[in-house]
């Protein structure tokens, strides 16, 4: 009876030694037993739970219980990214920036696609206004309403990868882009109800516009899917093919344009969601056994709201300003925006001062992200002063660079753009001294925009997105409301003056924050994990 009790007794033991390994797996060493007890919920373990299968009164009587096996496991140092395996400095500044240009290369496809071909997988020289302002409207409602669901899926199915938890990765990505497929079918249809009743259009221009809408939902919440692993170059590459795919379906089957644009879209679309699901199979198959139950959905809201709010409005914050000056230019047009080529060629041509500063980004946040760890354990519990110096000071040189880089890249792409209206006919690049103006405001506009996501990477990798839901909230109102009053009452090229000025507001209040934050920089550091 005694051995009985004793091997009883031993298998608890393995039992409870096994189940601190696990709540501890791949986490520094717990500091007291209220770390084990929320390690324990963590991992799902209620009161009953605890009751039944180990005997305890609570998880709190476990946890004590716990903590005297806290010398069984050697536990692994604590660093935000692997500093042994960093490449010199020179060579991981030109790999991540290539990793950043990448990121933003298809919007310079789109645009120089258009300049030397006539088109591109959406945009096209050869089709008359009416039609084109169907299509840029379809186009700006298709980021807007895809910018939240693209942001969700790939802020939660980025962290799943990260914490190596692949199984809930793919199942999380999978779940919220069908989630995200039938909610642009529901908008689809009502906006197919609403036309049949109201006739606000008339049956071919509605087709044109609900087409574009439709396809290029389905095409960036495709795309999202690619972004969740970092697969750049691959997403450049799709866009590639896609114009590669308009040529032989208007040049060889002679269907015209746009509906060449509109197949080459929807083989696109299938072609990218083959091989985007063979890679989350793929991703689940990988993996021997792991839990792939998701979190409550009232806790998914509460957690990826602000980022879907993020989302939506940024890509509002982007398309505002055309709007509002296409609603200027429809006054006499019978519709409430028209599309206007000398606008769009302004904007168009400033978006290559984003394309390269986005680059920028990915060295600035990989780089912050080395020095902190680097940091972080150098400095002694008494030398918060000095850590918080030292990355204040960081911040300023940043910035400094931020601003050389800026300049610079506003006067290449200044040159560059001289360059084309030199050489390419006014046909295919109808460029004119409001076009000018356009493209100088904008380039400053988005020089300030790209300054405020850099600092919003950063406020997001300290989980301080509210901040950055409120800069673009604030920035987007400044946009719609100095574009609409000085497109009105001065002149309608003046509303890119609501991107310039939502542009800085946007900047403006994540600089002053991470300012402070950069202050008590020790706090903000502790309290984000």
């Amino acid at each position: 009876m005694r051995a009985v009790k004793m091997l009883r007794g031993d298998m608890m033991e393995e039992k409870l030694k096994n189940l601190y390994r696990e709540i501890t797996k791949e986490r520094g060493e717990p500091l007291d037993f209220w770390e084990v007890a929320a390690l324990l919920e963590v991992y799902g373990m209620r009161d009953v739970d605890v009751k039944k299968e180990y005997g305890f009164e609570d998880v709190f009587a476990l946890a004590k219980e716990l903590m005297r096996y806290k010398d069984i496991k050697k536990y692994p140092v604590k660093t935000i990214v692997n500093m042994q395996k960093l490449p010199p400095i020179k060579e991981r500044v030109i790999q991540n920036y290539l990793k950043g240009l990448a990121f933003a290369i298809p919007m310079l496809i789109q645009i120089l696609a258009t300049i030397i071909l006539g088109f591109a997988l959406w945009s096209n020289i050869h089709i008359d206004e009416s039609v084109a302002t169907m299509i840029a409207f379809g186009t700006f409602l298709a980021m807007i309403f895809t910018g939240g669901p693209a942001q969700i899926i790939g802020r939660k199915g980025l962290y799943y990868l990260k914490m190596n938890e692949d199984v809930l990765a793919a199942k999380t990505i999978w779940v919220f882009y069908i989630t995200s497929v039938i909610a642009i079918v529901i908008l689809s249809l009502i906006f197919f109800l609403f036309n049949t009743i109201f006739q606000t259009l008339d049956s071919h221009l509605f087709i044109i516009f609900l087409s574009t809408f439709f396809l290029l939902s389905i095409l960036f919440l495709n795309v999202s899917i690619y972004y969740v692993f970092e697969e750049y170059g691959t997403i450049a590459l799709f866009f590639v093919l896609g114009v590669v795919f308009v040529i032989p379906i208007h040049y060889i089957l002679h269907i015209d344009f746009p509906h060449a644009q509109f197949v080459a879209i929807a083989l696109l679309d299938l072609f990218i969601l083959y091989f985007a699901r063979r890679k989350l199979i793929n991703l689940k198959s990988n993996v021997q056994s792991e839990g792939e139950l998701l979190p409550r959905v009232s806790m998914l809201i509460y957690t990826l709201l602000p980022f879907f709010i993020y989302g939506v409005f940024y890509f509002l914050f982007l398309v505002l300003d055309k709007l509002i000056e296409w609603n200027t230019n429809a006054l006499h047009h019978g519709f409430f925006i028209w599309f206007d080529v000398k606008y769009e060629i302004g904007t168009d041509l400033a978006l290559i001062v984003l394309v390269l500063l986005v680059g920028l980004l990915e060295v600035v946040v990989y780089e912050f992200l080395y020095k902190t760890n680097e940091n972080v354990f150098a400095f002694s519990l008494h030398e918060y002063e000095q850590f918080n110096g030292y990355f204040q000071k960081f911040y300023r040189n940043v910035n400094r660079i931020f601003i050389i880089f800026a300049l610079g890249t506003i006067i290449v792409t200044s040159i560059f753009s001289a360059i084309l209206v030199h050489f390419v006919s006014d046909e295919r690049l109808p460029f004119s001294v409001d076009s000018a103006y356009v493209f100088v405001v904008s380039a400053v506009a988005y020089a300030f925009l790209t300054a405020g996501l850099m600092n919003a990477l950063i406020l997001f990798s300290f989980s301080r997105q509210k901040v950055v839901v409120k800069a673009i909230v604030l920035a987007t109102v400044a946009n719609f409301f100095v574009g609409v009053i000085f497109s009105n009452l001065l002149y309608r090229y003046f509303a890119v003056m609501g991107l310039l000025v939502g542009s800085a507001i946007f900047w403006y209040v994540t600089y002053s924050f991470l300012k402070t934050m950069f202050k008590k920089f020790d706090y903000y550091y502790y309290s984000a994990f």
